[in-house]
């Protein structure tokens, strides 16, 4: 599993609906009572106080677990400063009785503070800890109620135990607290709690979780003491944290489930349908549960969705287990969990349980793996689905989950249209479209167990006749809990090579160490430490039991045998493809024009290619010669590696020759800044110019095309550039299209792409092009590839996107303006324009646009500075 810092906004969020008195829900979990909340889980938080910028007596979160012997506390402050403050807590062991103590109207409660219960709360229990200034934690007490007053133990008297963390500098920092259910008269199905500090004598409460509104409002007579603040006054504590310390009932109703249980929201106000709410998850030992709500106002055939990540791996594709079209980011999901709609029974139909086991999904009935009931409305549709998820059914108990709920269509190839968390991958209203979800609700669960890890080291990967491998296997014990009698085990592939036999306190580790020496059996050998190997220990998680490493043994002989191999098999075929494409890019670089003073580094180019092809030669007339193959293996090695290094030093010449733009047909690294024209329709599914970008610098005019073309036709495409007085105008251009223009134009630019032609097969490629000067009396024609750098894409839907770099000194000079548009024509002469960019009037005067002729007087115009 992995983390996901962001998604802590998610509880922040939820945090934030949640009023400060309402139903939270402790979870099932055994804590170490140390001072230290590393064991509690998120769903353990059960309320959060306001700061109260007291920096002694500032509290911040109450947490609250339990299991079958113990009800377990923790108490986190913001403290800063060591103050004499007395912490209390207040347990009402059968909320809405109204049996217990509540102050009635003149409160003095167990140790005089001035501190009352209302709401319906009675406590039947406080307990007070004094923390002094200067000596830190100096008294505690169990203090039980008994109808005409109070009972006063300490904690060790009633079998109960804490521990906390603070000093005499930054006051109390963590307590935490075991108590025995015998101490409060047997385990109930409910309690309720608060926690709050106060000063000492007659003081009231300046602080508590959960927060409490009493703390807002002073009450007269009190309001005068210690200067008329909160100190002095009386409160009366109304929102106390009501606790569900029984298992939920899977029932299709949600009365038992608890406020602090939401970790997810959907704000998106989805199809009537298919319109999430609310996500709530718990657990105990036994069960992970989850809760579904929804905003429906209508019951559509549809499917709900719920994918669950528990360990590293999982599925994230595209295609998820029911053929949606869904897919993860950032996790990978090992289970989904599928209902569908019954629309007519107005029930849910059934679903699966489906596990990612690594290739593809493994499905079982949801029904015999789930517990689950669902409130269904025959008008409404689904209302409220709730589920009981074994452990065993998601491999056991683990210390993190990620679950995130969706509806999505009730066909293949649906997509997700709400989710819960909300993911931002989802509006409400596409049905089909790809999406990728990434947010998840994370939930951290507390390791009540032993849970043993294993990593295997070595101070060498590689193991010679010189040269063994020290082996190092450590071993810890992560969690709260000791492990005696562990075994270890050691192999190489499936041979056992050694066992350990080794005791784990909790948090401990141990180092077993092994030398594994060499053997003539060449090659990789996966080292495989497993420990409790029989699944004796009873872990939190059994998948992080075995650890492997990869050690190659006798690589060197093994390397020349593959060398020469290599020689006889494989560079024989690479070599010969590796060559015509670098002799390819030499003859691109011959091809470009470039200015003199690039002349002998491209024929050094021209020279190591060369070389590197008699090598080659060389080596393949050693490789089959008895005792030469090594060499001739070595010069046929040598011979592709400097093609590689030549191709390299090819890229970084073009890169370092200063283009502005990199000409490689992707126009990523052109904006809008660049953006000159934009058409909103085209002539045609292959003749469909999209926009026109031009940019420069000193030395080139840069321009990119992109089409929308899906065909590919057989087509020319045209650009034409007026950039000083005078020009062609006519009605033949340089191609002898029937194309002239209201502007002289000093330039033209032919590329003809040779699409498919009334069922004659094309190349879908460009197969000429052309740069034309007017002369003045008619056109002089250059080559464009042997004088511009020129890139394309395109294939069986035709051109996609164009770049070209021409040198200023095509155009005889480096203007202060140039007007410029581009077009479609025919494949042929006699054809005319189609389409142009910018978009011309002269494009859609015709029936015949084809053949009519055109004159062009549309043109972007590019200021040069």
């Amino acid at each position: 599993m992995k983390r996901s810092v962001s998604l802590w906004i998610v509880f922040l969020m939820v945090l934030s609906l949640v009023p400060a008195a309402e139903f939270a829900s402790a979870l099932y979990g055994t804590k170490v009572i140390d001072g230290n909340l590393g064991d509690w889980g998120t769903l353990d938080l059960i309320g959060q106080a306001k700061d109260n910028g007291l920096a002694g007596a500032n509290l911040d979160k109450l947490y609250v677990a339990w299991d079958d012997q113990y009800l377990y506390i923790a108490v986190k402050t913001n403290n800063t400063q060591s103050w004499s403050i007395a912490y209390g807590i207040g347990i009402d062991v059968d909320p809405g009785s109204g049996n217990g103590y509540t102050g009635d109207s003149s409160p003095n409660d167990a140790w005089g503070r001035r501190i009352g219960f209302g709401n319906g709360y009675a406590i039947d229990y406080e307990i007070y800890f004094w923390w002094d200034w200067g000596n830190g934690m100096s008294a505690n007490n169990f203090i039980t109620w008994t109808g005409g007053g109070w009972d006063y133990k300490s904690l060790a008297d009633v079998g109960a135990n804490f521990a906390y963390t603070g000093d005499t500098s930054t006051g109390l920092q963590v307590l935490e607290i075991k108590i025995p259910w015998s101490a409060l008269g047997g385990k109930p199905n409910k309690l309720a709690l608060i926690t709050w500090a106060a000063g000492g004598g007659e003081s009231s409460a300046v602080s508590s979780v959960p927060w409490d509104a009493t703390l807002e409002s002073l009450d007269s007579p009190f309001a005068s003491w210690y200067s008329g603040d909160e100190w002095g006054d009386s409160d009366y504590f109304t929102e106390l944290a009501e606790v569900q310390i029984a298992p939920k009932t899977i029932d299709g109703d949600l009365g038992d489930w608890a406020s602090y249980e939401l970790v997810g929201v959907s704000t998106l106000k989805g199809p009537d349908g298919a319109d999430l709410d609310k996500l709530y998850v718990s657990y105990d030992d036994q069960y992970l549960y989850l809760a579904l709500t929804t905003n429906n106002t209508a019951n559509w055939g549809i499917v709900y969705g719920f994918g669950i990540d528990v360990k590293d791996g999982g599925y994230s594709g595209d295609t998820d287990a029911w053929g949606r079209k869904i897919g993860f980011i950032g996790r990978g999901v090992d289970y989904e969990i599928y209902f569908w709609m019954d629309t007519g029974n107005a029930k849910i139909g059934g679903g699966n349980f489906i596990t990612w086991n690594g290739q593809g999904w493994d499905f079982q009935d949801v029904g015999t793996v789930v517990t689950y009931d669902a409130q269904v409305d025959p008008n409404l549709g689904l209302q409220v689905l709730e589920m009981a998820i074994p452990w065993e059914a998601i491999g056991g108990r683990v210390s993190q989950v990620a679950i995130i709920a969706w509806v999505a269509g009730g066909f293949g190839g649906d997509s997700a249209v709400d989710t819960v968390p909300l993911d931002p991958e989802v509006d409400g209203s596409d049905w089909t479209d790809q999406d990728y979800l990434s947010s998840f609700a994370i939930i951290d669960i507390p390791i009540p167990k032993p849970e043993l890890t294993v990593s295997l080291s070595s101070n060498v990967l590689d193991v010679e006749q010189w040269q063994p491998a020290n082996i190092t296997i450590k071993v810890k014990n992560i969690g709260e809990v000791d492990a005696q009698n562990v075994t270890v085990h050691l192999y190489d592939g499936n041979d056992l090579l050694k066992s350990w036999v080794v005791n784990l306190s909790a948090h401990a580790e141990v180092n077993l160490t092994y030398l594994y020496s060499y053997s003539e059996a060449w090659g990789v050998h996966t080292l495989r430490a497993v420990v409790d190997p029989n699944n004796e220990i009873d872990e939190a998680n059994e998948d992080n039991n075995v650890a492997t490493l990869d050690i190659i043994v006798g690589q060197i002989a093994e390397r020349q045998n593959r060398l020469v191999r290599f020689g006889m098999y494989v560079w024989p075929r690479l070599y010969p493809a590796k060559y015509e494409e670098t002799k390819e890019m030499v003859e691109n670089l011959l091809s470009m024009g470039l200015p003199s003073k690039y002349e002998d580094i491209i024929k050094g180019f021209e020279l190591r290619l060369n070389e590197s092809l008699e090598l080659f030669n060389e080596g393949k007339s050693l490789i089959y010669e008895p005792h030469y193959e090594l060499r001739g293996a070595m010069k046929m090695f040598s011979a592709y590696s400097r093609l590689l290094r030549l191709q390299r030093e090819i890229k970084d010449f073009l890169e370092s020759l200063g283009f502005k733009k990199k000409i490689d047909g992707s126009l990523s690294d052109w904006d809008e800044t660049s953006l000159v024209a934009q058409n909103k329709a085209g002539a045609g599914a292959g003749a469909y110019l999209d926009a026109l970008y031009v940019d420069y610098d000193d030395e080139y005019i840069y321009i990119a095309l992109s089409t929308k073309n899906t065909e590919s036709w057989r087509i020319a495409y045209g650009f034409a550039f007026d950039y000083k007085d005078g020009g062609y105008t006519g009605d033949t251009d340089a191609w002898g299209r029937k194309i002239g223009f209201a502007r002289g134009v000093d330039a033209e630019i032919y590329l003809y792409w040779n699409g498919p032609f009334f069922g004659e097969p094309g190349t879908n490629t460009i197969t000429s092009a052309e740069f034309a000067i007017w002369s003045g009396t008619g056109w002089n024609y250059l080559p464009l590839f042997k004088n511009a750098s020129v890139k394309y894409t395109g294939g069986e839907k035709g051109l996609q996107t164009l770049e070209i770099a021409i040198p200023w000194e095509l155009f005889g000079e480096k203007p202060e303006k140039i007007y410029i548009v581009a077009w479609i024509t025919g494949a042929n002469a006699g054809d005319s324009a189609v389409t142009t960019i910018p978009d011309d009037p002269s494009v859609h005067d015709s029936d015949n646009e084809w053949g009519d002729a055109d004159v062009i007087s549309t043109f972007a115009e590019v200021y040069i500075e």
